[in-house]
């Protein structure tokens, strides 16, 4: 897959850009908030359809306009196409907006028409939320691979959502009425089948690719710290949270090895969702929300044994994410039979020759790759060989030979 011609119209702070990039290499440079990481943000918007930055769609929109465009033009093995997006604020509506997706200058209804024609996989400092962050983060991470993967997981997720909603809506009316009647459990009953069929299916999607991308992980890391570390990584089913937390925190956690977990038929594990739901169903109304299910699990992932989200040093952190990463390319390229958009978001800077390595090495001539970063010393050589250098200065973005770059 390779971007040929984006063009931004009051996207974030740019006015105006339009540009044509190099079918492998660019470099993008300049000082902080200038507009970098905005760059790369409106194409991987196209990719997905969504901003992983954005609060809401809105904040997209420059200031002081009503209206905001992104078109990029990229060739896959399927040919030549063109994807816009445009919104609109909605007059006289606040925190309102019409939004238009066309591909091809074909206008489509939503944002899963995009499934599959746009890849890219970003390495971005704020990864390292994997480790850093909570149980969201690692749950978002994996679920976003999958969805790249296979599309239709984001419906999945949508209607496991709303399931959610809806159980949590008459968890809230149980604790208000105060008693529970027969009639009130039999209708629960219906929500927590549906909650175990969906999260059921979820988890299987999770636990395949997890038991997938491992593999790749290990491999990584062992290079990364000359055998001297092994990860390993488990699914954990959360079945409990502590008293006064954010919702995001457990004191009690069903923990089953991946392999086994992978073993089981999906039916299996929707028993054990079932039989979670009943063990808490009186914590479950007294806290007015559902306390199990994937929308509650954890990956964990362990150095020598020890949990690295506890244990691990900044450089084992950072060691760790890299190797994550390294296997979500691996396993998209696998699976695309053609390599994906690779956007590096100020990250090569803070790696060191061996790590710009491994990474180089997994790069294949083909694949194109967006690099932002305020300077190119201790680049490795390959990195900079050949490459488009294009220069962001307060919301602007322009070709420059090397020798004018920002170094």
């Amino acid at each position: 897959m390779r971007v040929k011609k984006v063009t931004l119209k009051n996207f974030r702070n740019y006015e105006y850009a339009c540009l044509e990039l190099h079918e492998k290499r660019n470099l993008i440079i300049g000082e902080n908030a200038q507009g970098k990481t905005n760059f790369l943000e409106a194409v991987e918007y196209v990719c997905h359809g969504k901003s992983s930055r954005a609060q809401q769609d809105l904040d997209l929109i420059r200031k002081g306009t009503d209206q905001m465009m992104v078109e990029i033009v990229f060739e896959s093995r399927q040919g030549q196409e063109c994807v816009s997006f445009v919104l609109t604020k909605t007059v006289g509506a606040r925190k309102s907006y019409d939004k238009q997706i066309k591909i091809n200058g074909l206008t489509v209804g939503s944002a899963r028409a995009l499934g599959g024609r746009l890849v890219c996989v970003s390495f971005k400092s704020s990864d390292l939320n994997l480790l850093r962050g909570g149980p969201k983060d690692r749950r978002d991470w994996i679920d976003d691979i999958l969805v790249t993967l296979t599309p239709t997981h984001q419906q999945l997720l949508g209607k496991y959502q709303k399931v959610i909603l809806q159980r949590n809506r008459l968890l809230k009316q149980f604790f208000e009425k105060g008693r529970v009647s027969v009639s009130d459990h039999e209708q629960l009953r219906v929500w927590d089948e549906q909650l175990a069929q969906l999260g059921s299916a979820i988890i299987k999607r999770r636990l395949g690719l997890l038991h997938e991308l491992l593999p790749y992980a290990q491999r990584h890391q062992e290079h990364i710290s000359g055998r001297r570390e092994t990860l390993s990584g488990q699914y954990l089913f959360r079945a409990a949270e502590k008293d006064g937390g954010d919702g995001d925190e457990d004191n009690t956690l069903e923990r089953m090895e991946t392999k086994a977990l992978k073993d089981l038929a999906e039916q299996e594990i929707a028993h054990i969702l079932l039989r979670l739901m009943k063990d808490r169903r009186a914590e479950e109304i007294a806290r007015k929300q559902s306390l199990c299910g994937p929308h509650r699990d954890d990956i964990q992932f362990l150095l020598n044994g020890e949990d690295a989200c506890q244990f691990a040093s900044q450089g084992q952190q950072r060691s760790l994410v890299l190797a994550l990463k390294l296997a979500e390319l691996e396993r998209v390229e696998e699976v695309l039979t053609e390599p994906p958009l690779l956007l590096l978001d100020d990250v090569l800077a803070e790696l060191d020759m061996n790590r710009q390595g491994l990474l180089m090495s997994l790069v294949k001539d083909e694949m194109q790759t967006l690099i932002t970063t305020t300077h190119v010393t201790g680049f490795r050589a390959e990195w900079v060989e050949g490459a488009l250098f294009l220069e962001v200065a307060g919301g602007s973005i322009s070709a420059v030979k090397e020798t004018q770059a920002v170094i």
